[in-house]
């Protein structure tokens, strides 16, 4: 009797002890998600159309230096669609969907990253180096031809709100335009009969994403 007592006994002890590593394990998950739910609301950017217009302004004076030191045009006129797309026009990267355009469908809730400013860099065959402002009334069916020697790479920067960069290196003899790499979505939300057909990749080059991410901090909530 004795020693089924003891048994009895060492065996609701260890019950105790299980349940006590349980709560204590169940309650340092529930820490450590705590802490990363903190941690993502702190990276959450909020950026308005003005503040979005000061951002632009502040990296095209970044870009412009960027392009005279790499030899290469700068534009702002990196996408356009249809007057007639209802859509929000979108980009594909390593990350996910990237929204370009936002006519709320399917809304800003529907994308995992957004984009605030993005630029083309291109050899200039009017030997323009830094912003070119031959560039500003690019339409979507001249393309980039009356701006740049096609016969080299052209290559479209997306600077998004998660603080990352993305590009994409469009080769020589493309027919490149301002729609190329980007795709809208349709009036439901749903993908077109023809999604992106490349998709961006993150920037490697450490001066650019360090230029963005210190003019994107004081925007962090």
């Amino acid at each position: 009797m004795q020693h089924k007592f003891k048994c009895l006994s060492a065996f609701i002890i260890l019950i105790c002890l299980v349940s006590g590593c349980s709560n204590d394990s169940t309650t340092k998950k529930e820490t450590q998600q705590k802490s990363e739910t903190k941690q993502a609301k702190a990276e959450e950017i909020q950026v308005s159309d003005k503040e979005k217009d000061e951002l632009k302004e502040k990296l095209l004076i970044y870009a412009d230096q960027y392009g005279k030191d790499k030899g290469m045009a700068i534009s702002n006129r990196y996408f356009s669609s249809s007057d007639h797309t209802q859509g929000d026009g979108y980009a594909l990267t390593e990350d996910g969907e990237l929204q370009i355009t936002n006519h709320n469908k399917p809304g800003k809730k529907a994308f995992k990253v957004h984009n605030i400013v993005g630029i083309s860099a291109y050899y200039s065959k009017n030997n323009v180096k830094g912003i070119d402002k031959q560039a500003q009334d690019l339409t979507n069916i001249q393309g980039y031809n009356e701006v740049a020697d096609m016969n080299k790479p052209i290559t479209k920067y997306l600077f998004a709100d998660n603080g990352k960069v993305y590009q994409y290196e469009f080769t020589q003899n493309e027919d490149v335009t301002l729609s190329t790499g980007f795709a809208d979505k349709d009036y439901n939300g749903k993908d077109p009969n023809l999604k992106p057909n490349v998709a961006f990749t993150e920037v490697k080059d450490k001066d650019i994403v360090q230029k963005w991410k210190k003019l994107l901090s004081k925007y962090k909530s």
